[in-house]
Formats: structure tokens, sequence, C-alpha cells
């Protein structure tokens, strides 16, 4: 193994990267977008995610499948830098393994960050969804910062997860929160004391697996209680999370196709809508490549559950288009009804004839990139399967943990 060290500045600790070397390593519920962050009031509901149908599972195999709630409560802190950074890398490879549970289940997944009274901000929420490129731009937008004392506002952090989210009321639902923070909770006399939320997600059948950085005895404490009221696990890290980022031979290529994938969309409608749409598809082009080869694991998995293997494989990995945008490249035939004012700029002064050729190109080659994507991705599963053994005592490991405890219960075997 070679140890490489995080590239990019951290407020916090540094992680490391791992990369194993190899010879053959190449060169170098329904679906909603996460909703802007509020503070204070009901998190804003986005418009519907456009996905083509004929790829997604018919609605039998849609509630065949097993459904996770997964939420992450964060100090979002100065001293929790280093975790947060490194949760921005690994939140696609966390999701990625949770999918891979058999029957593969359907996976959403809300944020809620807190700080304390008088920080730029108290707590930022995002509610649950399918949508984990929205996820990662709002998770992508946080850094550590405020804080400085202790306690921090833990409760309102665990209260607005537990009653201003939108839980799925199914009692076969798999529901767990995962409180990330190394400050005990503050008492603000105010709606949100710590005990009584540890007790309502009791009675809310919520599970709380609690994380704690560092090396506070009277955040372990709370972190114990709320773990063992919940049926949940306490795990105790170092301040950065230990989370390593695990290279293989697949990933180079696969960060590559994910990129040309990002960029083999065309959204049409507002104006607005599309370039919230651009911007969202480049962030996902840029991701590094182990993160990009997760993302493409995931949604490979996610969205060709249920599907014969020939048609899993060509499902999209791309973004999908959200604020009431469609993706021509997915949607080709959505052509026909797109008003000419809200065609996207490729479009412009062409007549019909061009455009029909010009989508119908695009959408060709998104379809030829699809497969390949597919894969590469079953490529680098069966590589991880015999030659990474999971790093046991990291944030990510930890996840997996306190999925894993619970998944036969819902019917899920890992």
């Amino acid at each position: 193994m070679i140890l490489k060290p995080f590239s990019r500045p951290v407020f916090g600790a540094a992680l490391a990267l791992v990369t194993l070397a190899s010879p053959l390593a190449f060169a170098g519920a329904p679906t909603k977008p996460a909703p802007a962050p509020v503070q204070a009031q009901a998190p804003a509901q986005g418009a519907q995610p456009q996905q083509p149908s004929s790829q997604q599972p018919t609605s039998q195999q849609q509630q065949a499948r097993p459904r996770i709630d997964l939420v992450f409560v964060l100090d979002t802190t100065g001293s929790m830098g280093g975790l947060i950074e490194g949760a921005k890398q690994k939140i696609f490879s966390i999701a990625s393994r949770i999918a891979q549970g058999k029957p593969t289940p359907r996976v959403r997944v809300g944020l809620v960050a807190y700080r304390d009274v008088g920080d730029a901000y108290v707590t930022k929420r995002y509610d649950l969804t399918e949508d984990l490129d929205g996820i990662f731009t709002n998770l992508r937008e946080l850094d550590a910062d405020g804080g400085g004392d202790t306690p921090e506002h833990v409760g309102r952090g665990l209260g607005e997860a537990v009653s201003k989210l939108s839980w799925d009321a199914n009692r076969e639902t798999m529901k767990l929160i995962f409180l990330v923070g190394d400050a005990p909770a503050a008492d603000r006399h105010d709606d949100w004391n710590f005990n009584h939320w540890v007790k309502r997600a009791a009675e809310k059948h919520i599970v709380v697996n609690t994380v704690r950085c560092g090396g506070d005895p009277e955040t372990e404490t709370q972190w114990k209680l709320a773990a063992k009221t919940t049926d949940g696990r306490y795990e105790s890290l170092e301040q950065s999370g230990g989370m390593v980022a695990v290279a293989t031979p697949y990933d180079a290529e696969l960060a590559k196709v994910n990129a040309e994938l990002a960029r083999k969309t065309m959204y049409a409608g507002k104006k607005e809508a599309q370039v919230a749409n651009r911007a969202r598809a480049e962030q996902m082009a840029e991701l590094a490549p182990e993160a990009a080869a997760e993302r493409i694991q995931f949604m490979k998995t996610t969205r060709g559950a249920g599907s014969a293997p020939a048609a899993a494989a060509a499902v999209s990995s791309a973004p999908v288009a959200v604020g009431g945008a469609v993706d021509l490249a997915a949607q080709p035939d959505a052509l026909a009804s797109v008003k000419d004012e809200e065609l996207p700029s490729e479009l412009q002064g062409l007549d019909a004839k061009a455009r029909e050729a010009k989508v119908k190109q695009l959408a060709g080659e998104r379809k030829s990139l699809e497969e390949k994507a597919a894969k590469l991705a079953a490529e680098r599963d069966s590589w991880r399967a015999k030659n990474v053994a999971e790093k046991d005592d990291s944030f990510d490991a930890n996840v997996m943990k306190g999925v894993k405890e619970k998944a036969a219960k819902y019917g899920l075997s890992y």
C-alpha cells in the first residue's frame, strides 16, 4: 500500500488516502431532489426529478424492494472539519455499499447540519430523497466553522431530524439516524431538549446510531444513552473520522465515463432550471475518481434493480433533471413538446429535423457510455471483493455496521 496525504485542505485533521497499487491500474417513497437548506422552517419541497419511464422498474418491483431511510445529523463546528471533508468524499461509497443488500433496497438519504446559538446557523436541513446527487451538492456546500466552546445545540439537530423530515410512515421501512459529533448537547431551555428527542425517536421506531469523534466523556455518556434508548450502536472514532479512499484499477476510467455521462445531457425548460441543472451536472463531472466510481456503482445498482441484465446496463447514470427541466438525452420524445423559448442553446436556431437529429445522436452516444459504465462497474465490484478488506474503525465502516445490524429484520442480507 502507498499512503498519500489528502490533497485538499481540511479544517480539522487531514485524511489519509490509501492506494492499492496494481499493474492493471489506469493512467492517472416518491423521488424528490434535496431541497435548499432552511432554518427553523419546514424544508422546501423541490420538483420531482425527471427519469425516463422506460428505465424504471415496474411499481410491483419497486414495492417488493426493502426501504431504508437514512439521515446524517452532523456537527459542523470548526473541530469537525476532517470528518466533514471525508464525508464529502465518501457519501457515494456509503450509499453504494448500502445498495449492495439483497434484495436491492430503495435508499433515501437526508441530512441535518447543526452548530449552536450564536453561530452562522443553528441548523441546516435537507429532506429525505433518493436523489443522491442532490444530497452531495448540499453536503459539498457545508464547511466546518463556528463552535470553539462546548456544548453545542445537538438537541435541535436531532429534534429537527426526528420531527421535520419526511420519514416513511411504514413500519417495514428501516429508519436510521447517524448522529456524529464531538461535543455534548446544550440545554437552551427551548423545545429542543436532547433527551426528549431521543425518546421521540424511539417512539417513532427510528434507530439512533451515535458516533463520537474525539474523547469528550460527557459526549460519550449522552451518545451511549441515545444509542441504548433507540436500540442503536455507539462508536467512538478519531476526530477526523478515520476515513480512507481505496483506489482500484477501474476508478480512473469510471471517473472519465462519469464525467462524459454528466456532460452528455441537454436540459430543456425555463432558463433558471437549465442553469441549475447544468451546474449540478458539472459538479458530478468533477468528482474525484473513487467518488465517481462509487457514484456509477450506486446508480447502476439502484436504478437497474429488478431489471434484466441488458436493461440494467442501459439505465441512466447521468444526473436526473430537477426543477421542472427535461433532459432530452434521456427523453428524446419530449423534444416535440418543448416550447421554442425553453430549448437549450444547442438547439436554438436549428430547424425541427436538425434538432431531432442532434438529440438522437446524443442519446445514442450516451447509451454506449452507459453500457461501458455498467461493464466497468461490474469488473470493479469483483476486484474489490477479492482485493479490499474494509477498514473497521472508520466512519463509513460504522455506518455499514449500523445498517447490517438491523438488515435481517427488514428482509435484507449483506
